[in-house]
């Protein structure tokens, strides 16, 4: 993600999260005695999310020598799906008054018999158009964090989280030309932190949103994430909802081999549709 990427993300958070939290007019007194002993009594909420997932996934693999490979486009390059429906897990537990654990899982496995259109170099040799190519990116995405209310009232509620992401990712390619044989596998632990915010518009209405961002360098490991989303909710009882919105996941890797270093850009975007439940 550029600079200027991350600074329009961190705009549009900001104003997701302030438009969430600005306080309209104040509700009657008793719906918002009922709506505390509702918060009060439902301790759990599971959500599934359908997303409508447009992805963009590039990569490239860079010699001990410091040589840089060609930087290949998955999607447009080798014919990975760069449109798909994917489904997302998320559970949260209310443990005690403002303290909160959460979970989050996802993933999205996808593979490629690919002709080239075109000429192409890699790692110092030609790559003819017609050339077949094999090419895969699987990856697993599991999340668990603590997140503290730092607002919590019968219509608006602020918490801020930290969680770690444990995310595997195996991709690779591979031809009958010899040059395009390269595979890579990493299981990263990455921490991250942020903020969530929910406002109740009305009985039957809600919006929420969340941001979190997080920079790490170890090592031979380094990595980004950037995560954003929007969520307009409707509740149809008590305990069930239904809810529509966007979300944004980019993902920066660059980890290092004794045979080369892997440089992966990933990212998934696009509106979603959920059902949650609160018991």
């Amino acid at each position: 993600m550029t600079k200027k990427q991350t600074i329009r993300t961190t705009v549009l958070a900001g104003f997701i999260l302030n438009l969430i939290l600005v306080n309209p007019a104040v509700a009657q007194s008793n719906d918002s005695t009922s709506t505390d002993q509702t918060t009060k009594q439902q301790r759990f909420h599971v959500s599934v999310n359908g997303v409508y997932a447009i992805l963009e996934t590039n990569i490239r693999f860079e010699s001990t020598n410091g040589l840089l490979g060609v930087k290949i486009n998955l999607e447009d390059n080798l014919g990975l799906e760069k449109y798909r429906i994917m489904p997302m897990f998320t559970a949260t537990f209310n443990i005690k008054n403002r303290h909160n654990i959460f979970g989050m899982y996802y993933g999205i496995p996808r593979d490629s018999y690919y002709q080239t259109k075109r000429d192409f170099e890699f790692k110092g040799e030609m790559i003819s158009a017609g050339t077949e190519i094999y090419s895969y990116y699987n990856t697993n995405v599991f999340s668990l964090g603590y997140m503290y209310d730092a607002i919590r009232d019968s219509r608006s509620h602020l918490g801020l989280f930290v969680n770690l992401y444990i995310l595997t990712l195996n991709t690779g390619v591979s031809s009958n030309r010899e040059p395009i044989n390269q595979s890579f596998r990493v299981t990263a632990p990455l921490p991250n932190f942020g903020a969530q915010a929910f406002y109740k518009l009305h009985k039957r209405f809600g919006l929420s949103g969340l941001f979190s961002i997080f920079f790490l360098s170890v090592g031979d490991f380094s990595g980004a994430i950037h995560n954003i989303g929007g969520e307009l909710d409707f509740y149809l009882t008590r305990w069930l909802e239904l809810g529509l919105g966007y979300y944004l996941f980019d993902l920066n890797i660059e980890a290092e081999t004794p045979q080369f270093t892997g440089i992966f850009d990933y990212t998934y975007q696009g509106p979603y549709l959920s059902i949650g439940f609160r018991f």
